[in-house]
């Protein structure tokens, strides 16, 4: 009997060193059985990544903690897609931490888009993207399609976790800092896991924030936060089209505002959705069968704009001529430049539907009614609703701005600047930058608020979200600073600095609310940046140079007015691209 007793403790001592170890599975969810209550219980119960032994994971999860607001947001955010992600996980067999992810690469917005050009809610360079088959053109870029983006980021982080051994962690800094990065540190240090590596501080602290989000899922009470309730059910529904149709026409058949509409279909860049492009559309669940029914009942123009091909080397003018369009409208709509002749055979052309057409003054006639502003629609019946309200802005608040951290700490720095459309702008040196649409944000009643101006793009997407939350309440921020000073392990007393920081107050431009106008499509004023351009060398050739710039010869020859003469030593050639201004 007592060989047993000691034999029986020998087992409980093995595996609680086996559990401080950081390979152990997560344990810290509050278990509950039975249905799910909410799309947080489908994420608890798919945890299944390794636990990471180290204190980087404690100091954001204090963070965060401290920031319930920012949390809110976030996850307020995620309700229009965290379903159909956590379900695509459990389709492929993976951990449902992942579903998590775009809090930290994204803050859980659509639209956001990095200073390296990474977008959507999962972050995709243009590179990669292309790699993982989203397409980005002129008409739509597929890295901010949640369904199409979650697709390719699934198939990513599939591939990183084979490629780095089956180990999630080297696979998530593999996906922030690139697998060959990964595995040449790993050579150096002679193999080991995450925590072994040499590595940027962002990667250092990319695993532990996401550890964090995960403590504060598992279990929010524990940290004094209240996660907004989402359904355990879909949100949005797939609809195909197979005629064009107007963004600003589909989203009154469907009875929801365009807002509503982009921050579901964010991919698409233009007023029209044609239907050569087969389309995956996605409307809220409740706003499939409004939709239907207005549109068979609907007899009125469905589109303003239609698509047109153009042949290798037609003329701009004479497009614009057979299409009852100016020339200089033509070239606006499309962004032609003034001294641009020759049409690109490669991106189809945005002209009106009808010979003639005023596009700047047409309101389509017979659409239902907009949702009115001050009651709830049936289609943000799933959203949170217990979202908190939005802060006022204007009485902004002093934003702290801490060291560098000692040793392996984190190094983010926060601080504030001010401008006139950029509201309030942060920097931090450890995370990709996000910007894009202004964030929706609900009261208790579903309703959205006034647009008002988006913060300008960040290195940190939590920092444009801690800004905007404490901005309007000082207390909550010194309160926030003070409890992840305390709660910080000793080796990062002392980083926060209360004392230094400074208050810029922004100026915030106000916006009126938009007309939902189906015609009235604006492009964008042309930029400042230089063109791309290549100055020709003796034995290169338009073919030679069309392979090298991933273009056709005849993109070059039309942009360039080029004829039979050919190319010459010393020619300067603009670049096919989204930036050329001729």
């Amino acid at each position: 009997m007592n060989l047993v007793r000691f034999f029986l403790m020998g087992c409980v001592v093995a595996l609680t060193g086996c559990a401080s170890s950081g390979g152990g599975k997560y344990s810290d969810t509050v278990n509950y059985h039975g249905p799910n209550r909410d799309v947080w219980d489908r994420v608890r119960k798919g945890f299944d990544m390794p636990t990471l032994q180290d204190e980087k994971v404690a100091y954001w999860t204090n963070y965060y903690a401290a920031r319930p607001g920012s949390v809110q947001t976030m996850a307020a955010r995620s309700g229009k897609y965290i379903y159909h992600i956590t379900k695509e996980l459990e389709k492929r067999n993976m951990p449902t931490e992942l579903a998590l992810l775009p809090f930290v690469e994204s803050a859980y917005k659509a639209t956001a888009l990095s200073r390296s050009k990474a977008a959507g809610l999962w972050q995709f360079i243009p590179s990669t993207g292309t790699q993982y088959k989203l397409k980005q053109d002129w008409w739509k870029d597929d890295r901010r399609d949640p369904v199409e983006s979650t697709r390719a980021a699934l198939d990513y982080l599939s591939y990183l976790y084979t490629f780095q051994g089956n180990d999630w962690h080297l696979a998530l800094a593999s996906y922030n800092w690139g697998e060959g990065s990964v595995k040449r540190a790993r050579n150096r240090a002679g193999g080991g896991g995450y925590l072994d590596l040499r590595m940027p501080s962002e990667t250092r602290n990319y695993v532990p924030k996401l550890m964090a989000i995960r403590n504060i899922v598992a279990n929010p009470a524990k940290y004094g936060i209240t996660l907004p309730s989402i359904p355990d059910k879909p949100y949005f529904e797939k609809v195909r089209r197979t005629k064009d149709i107007d963004v600003a026409v589909m989203a009154r058949l469907a009875g929801i505002s365009v807002t509503d509409f982009k921050e579901l279909n964010p991919s698409f860049n233009r007023p029209t959705l044609l239907a050569l492009h087969d389309p995956n559309i996605l409307l809220p669940v409740s706003a499939v069968k409004t939709y239907k029914k207005n549109l068979a009942g609907y007899t009125g123009p469905l589109a303003t704009y239609k698509g047109y091909q153009p042949a290798p080397g037609e003329s701009l003018s004479a497009i614009a001529q057979s299409h009852g369009i100016s020339l200089s409208k033509l070239k606006s709509l499309n962004g032609y430049s003034s001294r641009q002749r020759v049409a690109l055979s490669s991106r189809a052309l945005m002209v009106p539907v009808q010979r003639d057409f005023d596009t700047d003054s047409i309101v389509p006639r017979g659409l239902p009614p907009t949702a009115p502003d001050g009651n709830r629609r049936d289609s943000d019946s799933m959203l949170a609703d217990n979202t908190p309200a939005p802060v006022s802005p204007a009485a902004p608040a002093p934003v702290v701005e801490p060291r560098a951290y000692a040793g392996n700490a984190p190094t983010s720095t926060l601080r504030q600047t001010s401008g006139a459309s950029a509201g309030v702008r942060q920097v931090a040196s450890n995370t990709r930058s996000t910007s894009g649409a202004t964030p929706v944000v609900w009261d208790a009643g579903g309703n959205q608020p006034a647009p008002r101006n988006a913060p300008a793009a960040t290195d940190d997407p939590l920092a444009a979200l801690v800004a905007q939350n404490e901005a309007g309440n000082p207390s909550v921020n010194r309160e926030s600073v003070r409890y992840v000073a305390q709660a910080a392990p000793a080796s990062h007393q002392g980083a926060v600095r209360p004392a230094t920081a400074t208050v810029r107050a922004p100026v915030l431009a106000q916006q009126a609310a938009p007309a939902v106008r189906a015609a009235a499509y604006r492009p964008r004023a042309a930029t400042t940046a230089r063109t791309p351009e290549h100055f020709v060398t003796q034995g290169e050739t338009l073919y030679s140079l069309a392979k090298r710039y991933g273009t056709t010869v005849d993109d070059l020859k039309a942009l360039n007015n080029i004829g039979t003469e050919g190319l010459k030593a010393g020619l300067r050639l603009r670049l096919p691209g989204t930036a050329i201004r001729g």
